[in-house]
């Protein structure tokens, strides 16, 4: 079996399609966040799960599922090299800062779910704690973004489309 190739200079339309997915994802989670913590406090006086608190849930099932399939994609079909005008302390932040998405993505919904099964007070707190973690994430994301948008070096586009074979200067 032979080894994918990544793109020399943009993602694939699989992980352009992951990677907004799951933005719109964690969108609806910190959107139905309230309910799900007021139902979780209900569930664990004798109450019952609300809709809300499904709804979390099921997003957050969709998320780790996303996450898991973009790590194999990102292990078997790589990414693109970073800027080369960028400097190398960027490198290791961006490099960083997307390693740790990867982790809190995948661990906050099986916090999430082991806080549902199990009724930890300690496991929920975590969960909300982590999504403090991952709003610095976006924000410094957020922030790259910005940078590469004002340098103009082409970094986002990289993410937004699937950039086609024959444009100038570009690879397919």
């Amino acid at each position: 079996m032979s080894r994918y190739v990544p793109f020399r200079d943009h993602y694939g339309q699989t992980q352009i399609s992951l990677h907004w997915l799951v933005v719109a994802l964690v969108f609806l989670q910190f959107v139905s966040g309230e309910g799900m913590a007021r139902a979780f406090e209900s569930v664990r006086e004798g109450g019952s799960w609300t809709g809300d608190a499904v709804v979390h849930g099921w997003f957050g099932s969709m998320i780790l599922v996303a996450m898991l399939l973009r790590f194999y994609l990102r292990l078997n079909r790589g990414v693109p090299p970073p800027s080369e005008t960028e400097p190398p302390m960027i490198q290791r932040i961006s490099r960083g800062t997307h390693w740790a998405f990867y982790a809190v993505l995948v661990a906050m919904p099986l916090i999430g779910l082991t806080a549902v099964l199990t009724r930890s007070a300690l496991a929920g707190q975590v969960h909300v704690a982590t999504s403090w973690l991952l709003l610095a994430l976006i924000a410094a994301h957020v922030a790259g973004a910005f940078w590469h948008l004002v340098r103009q070096d082409g970094v986002v586009a990289r993410i937004v489309y699937r950039q086609r074979a024959g444009a100038a200067g570009r690879q397919s």
